[in-house]
C-alpha cells in the first residue's frame, strides 16, 4: 500500500498583484478542502493573478481535480486570473484526458 504524503503548501509573491502558489505532496479527498480555505485567504482585491506550481505533487485524484477547478472558477468569480506554471507529465497527461488542458492555462512543454 502506498504510503499517503501531506500537502504541503508554500506561498510567494512573485510581483505587484501576483502570488505564486506552491504545492508538493497529495492533492487528493483528504486534502481538497485544505486547498480550498488557503485559496479563499489568498485572494483580495489587489491579487490579479494566482500561480500555480504542481510540480512537486506526487498524486491528484478526483477532489483533487475538482479542487483546481474551484481554484480557477473563485479566480474568475474575484476577476483575477489562475495560471499553472509547473506540473508533472502526470499531471498534464490528466489534464489533456479530461480536456482541462482546453481550461487550465498550462505552460509550455
Amino acid at each position: 500500500m502506498l504510503e499517503k504524503t501531506p500537502l504541503r503548501t508554500e506561498v510567494q509573491s512573485t510581483a505587484e498583484g501576483t502570488t505564486r502558489l506552491v504545492l508538493t505532496g497529495d492533492l487528493d479527498y483528504d486534502t481538497a478542502a485544505e486547498l480550498f480555505t488557503l485559496v479563499q485567504e489568498l485572494f483580495s482585491p489587489d491579487l490579479r493573478l494566482l500561480e500555480l506550481d504542481l510540480s512537486g505533487l506526487d498524486f491528484v485524484d478526483s477532489s483533487g481535480v475538482a479542487a483546481l477547478i474551484n481554484v480557477y472558477n473563485t479566480a474568475r468569480t474575484r476577476e483575477s486570473a489562475m495560471r499553472i506554471i509547473a506540473l508533472t507529465p502526470y499531471l498534464r497527461h490528466l489534464f489533456k484526458v479530461t480536456a482541462l488542458d482546453q481550461v487550465f492555462e498550462l505552460p509550455p512543454v
